[in-house]
């Protein structure tokens, strides 16, 4: 498809590009490719576990990466009939790094997801659904989301008409993980690897990739635990701390401001000054303050939490592991 703009007074072109949707790989799924003039070049954009694995469920390491490009690099020659520049040469315009807590069932990953929800990143805009939460800045994104409902939404459909099984499959695992992605975007991108290009090889470093998730992560509890606690707890060590008067001061802003939405609304229209909540915020960084679990819990929450950590032990890559008892 060819894109233009034009200028309305003048009628002059004043960019255009082609672009097309390609079907490749052993799985047929789509790989994006955009023509430009300015800059000059070819843009590809693509999931690569999707072309790798015919689904994003599963995830690939960091280090697959460049046996990936050079299997996406064959076909695109042919597809094009021509040999373009190699891998080595490509620079890499945007990247999407991502990371999968898988849970017990979908129960404890709706737990952690309503728990990630209520937490705040610095300086980022915020946007929660039902489902998800998204933190937007100019450079980057990150994001949590249950896995289910997006492959429901998006993958499901695509994957039954080849292997009713596999889809199954993998919607069974979808549903109990939660994923961290982080989007990078170009500047930003350079910025953060110290580089003034970045380069496929570059980025396949799983150390370093791994780093990067914790960077990230770490920002978004920065102020808050991700442990479970009870308020019972969380009371005695803000008294074992601090004064009664602002022991008491700093459990009413932590209970209003993650457990009562219209409270947090209050309190961020006006009812404290930025300076006041980012106070409380560092006060119950210091001390250690978790995340309450409900009284109707009964203790169910106890270490759900805890496993959002990068690695985490229940993380897995490949669905070797799921049992044969809930297969179809």
């Amino acid at each position: 498809m060819r894109f233009q703009k034009k200028d309305l007074k003048t009628g002059e072109v004043e960019f255009e590009f082609f672009s097309a949707n390609l079907k490749l790989g052993s799985y047929q799924r789509n790989v994006a490719i955009k023509s430009t003039s300015n800059p000059k070049g070819l843009f590809i954009e693509c999931s690569f576990a999707k072309y790798a694995k015919g689904n994003n469920v599963e995830m690939i390491y960091p280090h697959h990466l460049i046996s990936i490009a050079e299997k996406l690099y064959t076909e695109l020659c042919k597809h094009v009939g021509q040999t373009l520049p190699p891998i080595s040469t490509w620079e890499v315009y945007r990247l999407d790094i991502c990371y999968n807590w898988l849970f017990k069932n979908k129960d404890e990953a709706i737990y952690a997801i309503d728990f990630i929800n209520r937490i705040d990143y610095p300086r980022k805009k915020k946007h929660v659904w039902d489902t998800s939460v998204m933190h937007q800045g100019s450079a980057y994104v990150v994001k949590f989301y249950l896995k289910g409902p997006e492959f429901e939404k998006h993958d499901r459909k695509e994957i039954e008409k080849k292997d009713a099984n596999r889809a199954y499959e993998l919607k069974l695992w979808a549903n109990n993980i939660v994923r961290f992605e982080v989007g990078l975007k170009h500047r930003y991108l350079c910025e953060l690897f110290g580089l003034k290009k970045v380069y496929l090889t570059d980025i396949d470093s799983d150390h370093q990739i791994e780093d990067t998730l914790k960077h990230f992560l770490s920002k978004v509890f920065y102020y808050i635990n991700n442990k479970t606690t009870t308020s019972a707890e969380v009371r005695r060590i803000l008294f074992d701390n601090f004064s009664k008067t602002k022991a008491m001061r700093l459990y009413q802003f932590y209970m209003g401001y993650y457990f009562d939405e219209e409270v947090k609304a209050m309190y961020l229209q006006g009812g404290l000054n930025r300076t006041t909540i980012y106070r409380y915020k560092k006060d119950l960084q210091k001390v250690g303050v978790g995340f309450v679990l409900s009284d109707k819990d009964n203790g169910a929450g106890t270490g759900i939490l805890e496993q959002l950590v990068i690695p985490s032990t229940k993380t897995r890559f490949a669905l070797f592991d799921v049992p044969d008892t809930i297969r179809p």
